[in-house]
């Protein structure tokens, strides 16, 4: 919702599209070094305690962004002053709202055999797909109400989720005393890892510029007003979620293919649906890209994650996830920089950085040693 919400309503206020990168650039660098602590944090407090104190940093977060949009929007205040608070808002998710992804997987890690745990991954994939498919279209019905009125919601469901999460969330496996037994840090340069580390940051990079500039490629390309842009976008949105939880929900799910196999088509799916934003001339191809788009983020997500679960021993598991969690946030902070800088220069310039990233990432991926030898 946020991605298709906020370019427009960053517009009303005067904001150009390369300070609405700044926006979760900033967040995403903070995010980088908060979420491995949280992922540690997790071995000590346990799973759910930074589950939750996650999605209330979200709901938080939110709800600041939400106000002080308004505030802008209204006039109330000066652009000059209400950009600042804008990353202020959007950097409380990412001191707080990091710790809810790697103890979300490291709860299903503990929970699941190695021949699981990519199929077990992947439903956590699947369970933020579910949401990213929900999300687009519930916010474009909102936003013919009010266009912050889905912001607003988003911040309301995070604390339901977090109640229930509070009431029916198990959690089976006690925190270990922070006395008794340290969680092991890992480095980035962990040759177990790195070369999912590698892929992850280059999934993240090429999303988030993508899901940044789409609102703004759609409503130049096509020539529609702030409302037809919110509409058009959420829809795209909704394809790019709905064919990621078709991946990991029926592909996975049902054929338990192989981590290696899951990052080697998915990269290839991705690196076609950029050329096809390349020489797209109508919303109905850029559509089919967003569902090659789609398919391959379901894929590659999930299966660089399992993998690198695999590559690593059990009381790793917060670890890695927060190492996974934090270090792809690297693509977050780049790519959408540079991507809405090119986009000053040609429209399609953000896409073909894209593609470029994944063509690099396919030779990865089919030379790793690491990535052979996957066998589950």
């Amino acid at each position: 919702m946020l991605f298709s919400i906020l370019p427009p309503a960053a517009r009303e206020i005067g904001l150009s599209p390369f300070q609405v990168s700044i926006i979760f650039a900033t967040s995403a660098s903070i995010w980088v070094f908060v979420s491995p602590m949280w992922g540690r944090r997790s071995d000590v407090a346990g799973r759910r305690t930074v589950i939750l104190i996650g999605l209330l940093g979200y709901a938080l977060s939110m709800t600041l962004l939400a106000t002080t949009i308004e505030i802008g929007i209204r006039g109330l205040l000066a652009p000059l002053v209400v950009y600042p608070l804008m990353i202020a808002s959007r950097c409380v998710f990412a001191l707080v709202g990091s710790g809810t992804g790697p103890a979300s997987q490291a709860y299903v890690a503990d929970r699941t055999s190695r021949a699981e745990r990519t199929a077990g991954v992947a439903l956590v994939s699947a369970a933020m797909g579910l949401g990213e498919t929900i999300g687009p279209g519930v916010g474009a019905a909102l936003a013919a109400i009010d266009l912050l009125a889905p912001i607003y919601f988003a911040a309301a469901l995070a604390v339901v989720s977090a109640i229930t999460i509070w009431q029916y969330l198990p959690e089976e496996r006690p925190p270990v005393h922070h006395q008794a037994t340290r969680p092991p840090r890992m480095r980035v340069g962990d040759r177990r890892v790195l070369p999912f580390l590698m892929v992850s940051t280059s999934l993240q990079a090429t999303r988030a510029t993508t899901v940044i500039t789409l609102a703004f490629f759609l409503q130049d390309t096509l020539q529609l007003n702030a409302q037809q842009t919110v509409q058009y976008s959420g829809l795209g949105f909704v394809v790019l979620a709905v064919a990621g939880l078709f991946a990991q929900l029926v592909i996975v799910q049902r054929f338990r293919p192989t981590a290696r196999w899951m990052m080697r088509t998915g990269v290839a799916l991705m690196l076609t649906a950029f050329c096809l934003f390349i020489v797209g001339p109508s919303f109905a191809v850029y559509l089919a890209a967003l569902t090659g788009l789609g398919l391959g983020l379901g894929l590659v997500r999930p299966g660089a994650a399992a993998a690198a679960s695999l590559a690593v021993q059990p009381e790793e598991q917060g670890s890695v996830a927060g190492m996974i969690s934090g270090v792809a946030v690297i693509g977050n902070v780049f790519g959408p920089m540079l991507g809405t800088k090119l986009y000053e220069v040609a429209r399609i310039g953000p896409y073909i950085l894209n593609a470029a990233i994944m063509a690099a990432v396919l030779v990865l991926v089919f030379r790793s040693k690491q990535v052979r030898s996957l066998r589950v």
